[in-house]
């Protein structure tokens, strides 16, 4: 399963998408994970939140937090941008073996699933949409065809009502210091 949380600290964002394209041997394939509106948390000090942003570009961005946290993604490219007035996060990879990713089928064979309430890496949050079946909050599992190949579901990580505080200004700051 991949790591605890979304980052450490007080990092969040707004939702989390995750694309799976598996090939033809229903195994193996590419994935994107897309973070929308990364923020820290509201009550921070103006130190804290420069901290939670240096660890987001330190130990995520440019370093291998994700990958020594997931060693089920191999071929890992990231990518911060600012979309629509948020910060967005991108991370694409492949992998050998769906089932590392958390997506499981009963032995090998039959549909795809996918449990959506563990605090891991890809499911953290509350379910909002996929191209799957979703049974519900009593039973919160994912089902797709095994003759499927794209496998898309999107979680909300955080409430409108949560304050939280963008993290704009900082990426900002760090782009013109890259350049």
């Amino acid at each position: 399963m991949l790591s605890a949380s979304l980052f450490s600290g007080c990092l969040t964002a707004d939702k989390k998408e995750v694309h799976l394209t598996l090939n033809d041997d229903g195994r193996s394939g590419s994935g994107q994970i897309v973070f929308t509106g990364i923020a820290s948390s509201p009550g921070d000090s103006a130190s804290a939140i420069d901290e939670d942003f240096n660890t987001l570009i330190a130990e995520y961005y440019q370093g291998r937090k994700i990958e020594l946290a997931n060693p089920g993604m191999k071929n890992v490219h990231k990518k911060l941008f600012l979309k629509n007035g948020k910060l967005v996060g991108e991370i694409d990879f492949d992998f050998d073996d769906v089932s590392d990713l958390g997506i499981y089928r009963y032995n090998n064979s039959g549909p795809y699933m996918y449990y959506t309430v563990s605090e891991g890496f890809l499911t953290s949050g509350q379910y909002e949409s996929s191209d799957g079946t979703y049974l519900g909050d009593k039973f919160p599992i994912i089902f797709w065809d095994s003759t499927e190949r794209d496998l898309s579901y999107t979680m909300t990580l955080t409430t409108p009502q949560e304050p939280k505080k963008p993290l704009l200004a900082e990426y900002e700051r760090w782009q013109k210091d890259q350049h």
